[in-house]
């Protein structure tokens, strides 16, 4: 009797354990169709498969991650920084989940709790992608009007990644908030052919900006212009818009 009970439970155990991979598995499947929809920007989507997932297998630090991703893109800092601590709390040398909560406290604006995860991160010798860290580094001393710190940070990012979109953008504005237009106009410029794949139109804003703060009104006006043509639901377009109108009343 006592055999048949422990074989019993023996059966049972071994059945939990099978449902419990079952469900992992659903769970890895969620959570790649939650990222794919993260890559072509459908966040609605995203969020639903990503919250199956957690359904299926709550102490998964990567689908916590994604979901703080999904989150920040939806603009719930709130969500997005509550979930990227459970991948934290699950997985304490996630350094990927560590320099996106970077990100979402730069958002948040708070720099001082962003600048000391970031840190941590980049302390992680093992972690295998420290431009995006110091992308994160370049953005708080931005922020904090610290340019040429954060030129630097931005700086080491390009000398791995020169085309790198962001860093070239940030690295030619902090020269226009030192009102040194010449090179913000240079570094600006050469930003642009790197974000135009991206739609990207903040280099193309600036780099116009750049060239009216020189007094080149015609490379300006060409700038604006081709804002408005490239990117039609552009963050800048309506800027664009306003200082074309200025230029042409002889401003």
């Amino acid at each position: 009797m006592r055999k048949w009970i422990l074989a019993l439970c023996a059966l049972t155990m071994l059945g939990c354990a099978s449902r419990s991979a079952q469900e992992k598995q659903k769970a890895e499947l969620h959570l790649r169709l939650g990222v794919a929809h993260i890559e072509t920007g459908a966040y609605p989507y995203a969020l639903q498969e990503l919250l199956k997932a957690q359904e299926l297998d709550p102490k998964n630090p990567v689908i916590q991650n994604n979901l703080g991703q999904v989150y920040f893109f939806r603009d719930r800092l709130d969500l997005a920084e509550k979930h990227l601590r459970q991948a934290l709390s699950l997985e304490p040398r996630y350094s990927d989940a560590r320099n996106n909560l970077g990100r979402v406290l730069i958002e948040a604006g708070r720099y001082a709790d962003a600048e000391k995860e970031i840190q941590l991160v980049l302390n992680d010798l093992t972690y295998g992608n420290p431009e995006k860290a110091y992308i994160n580094l370049g953005l708080v001393k931005f922020n904090q009007k610290e340019y040429a710190a954060a030129r630097t940070s931005f700086g080491k990012v390009m000398d791995s990644q020169t085309d790198d979109c962001i860093a070239n953008t940030y690295y030619g504005r902090t020269f226009f908030e030192e009102k040194d237009y010449g090179r913000a106009a240079e570094a600006l410029d050469r930003a642009i052919g790197f974000c135009q794949k991206n739609l990207y139109d903040e280099p193309h804003y600036y780099s116009a900006l750049s060239y009216y703060r020189l007094g080149e009104k015609s490379k300006s006006v060409a700038r604006f212009e081709e804002l408005i043509k490239y990117y039609p639901t552009g963050k800048y377009r309506d800027k664009a818009k306003g200082m074309l109108s200025l230029i042409r009343k002889g401003h």
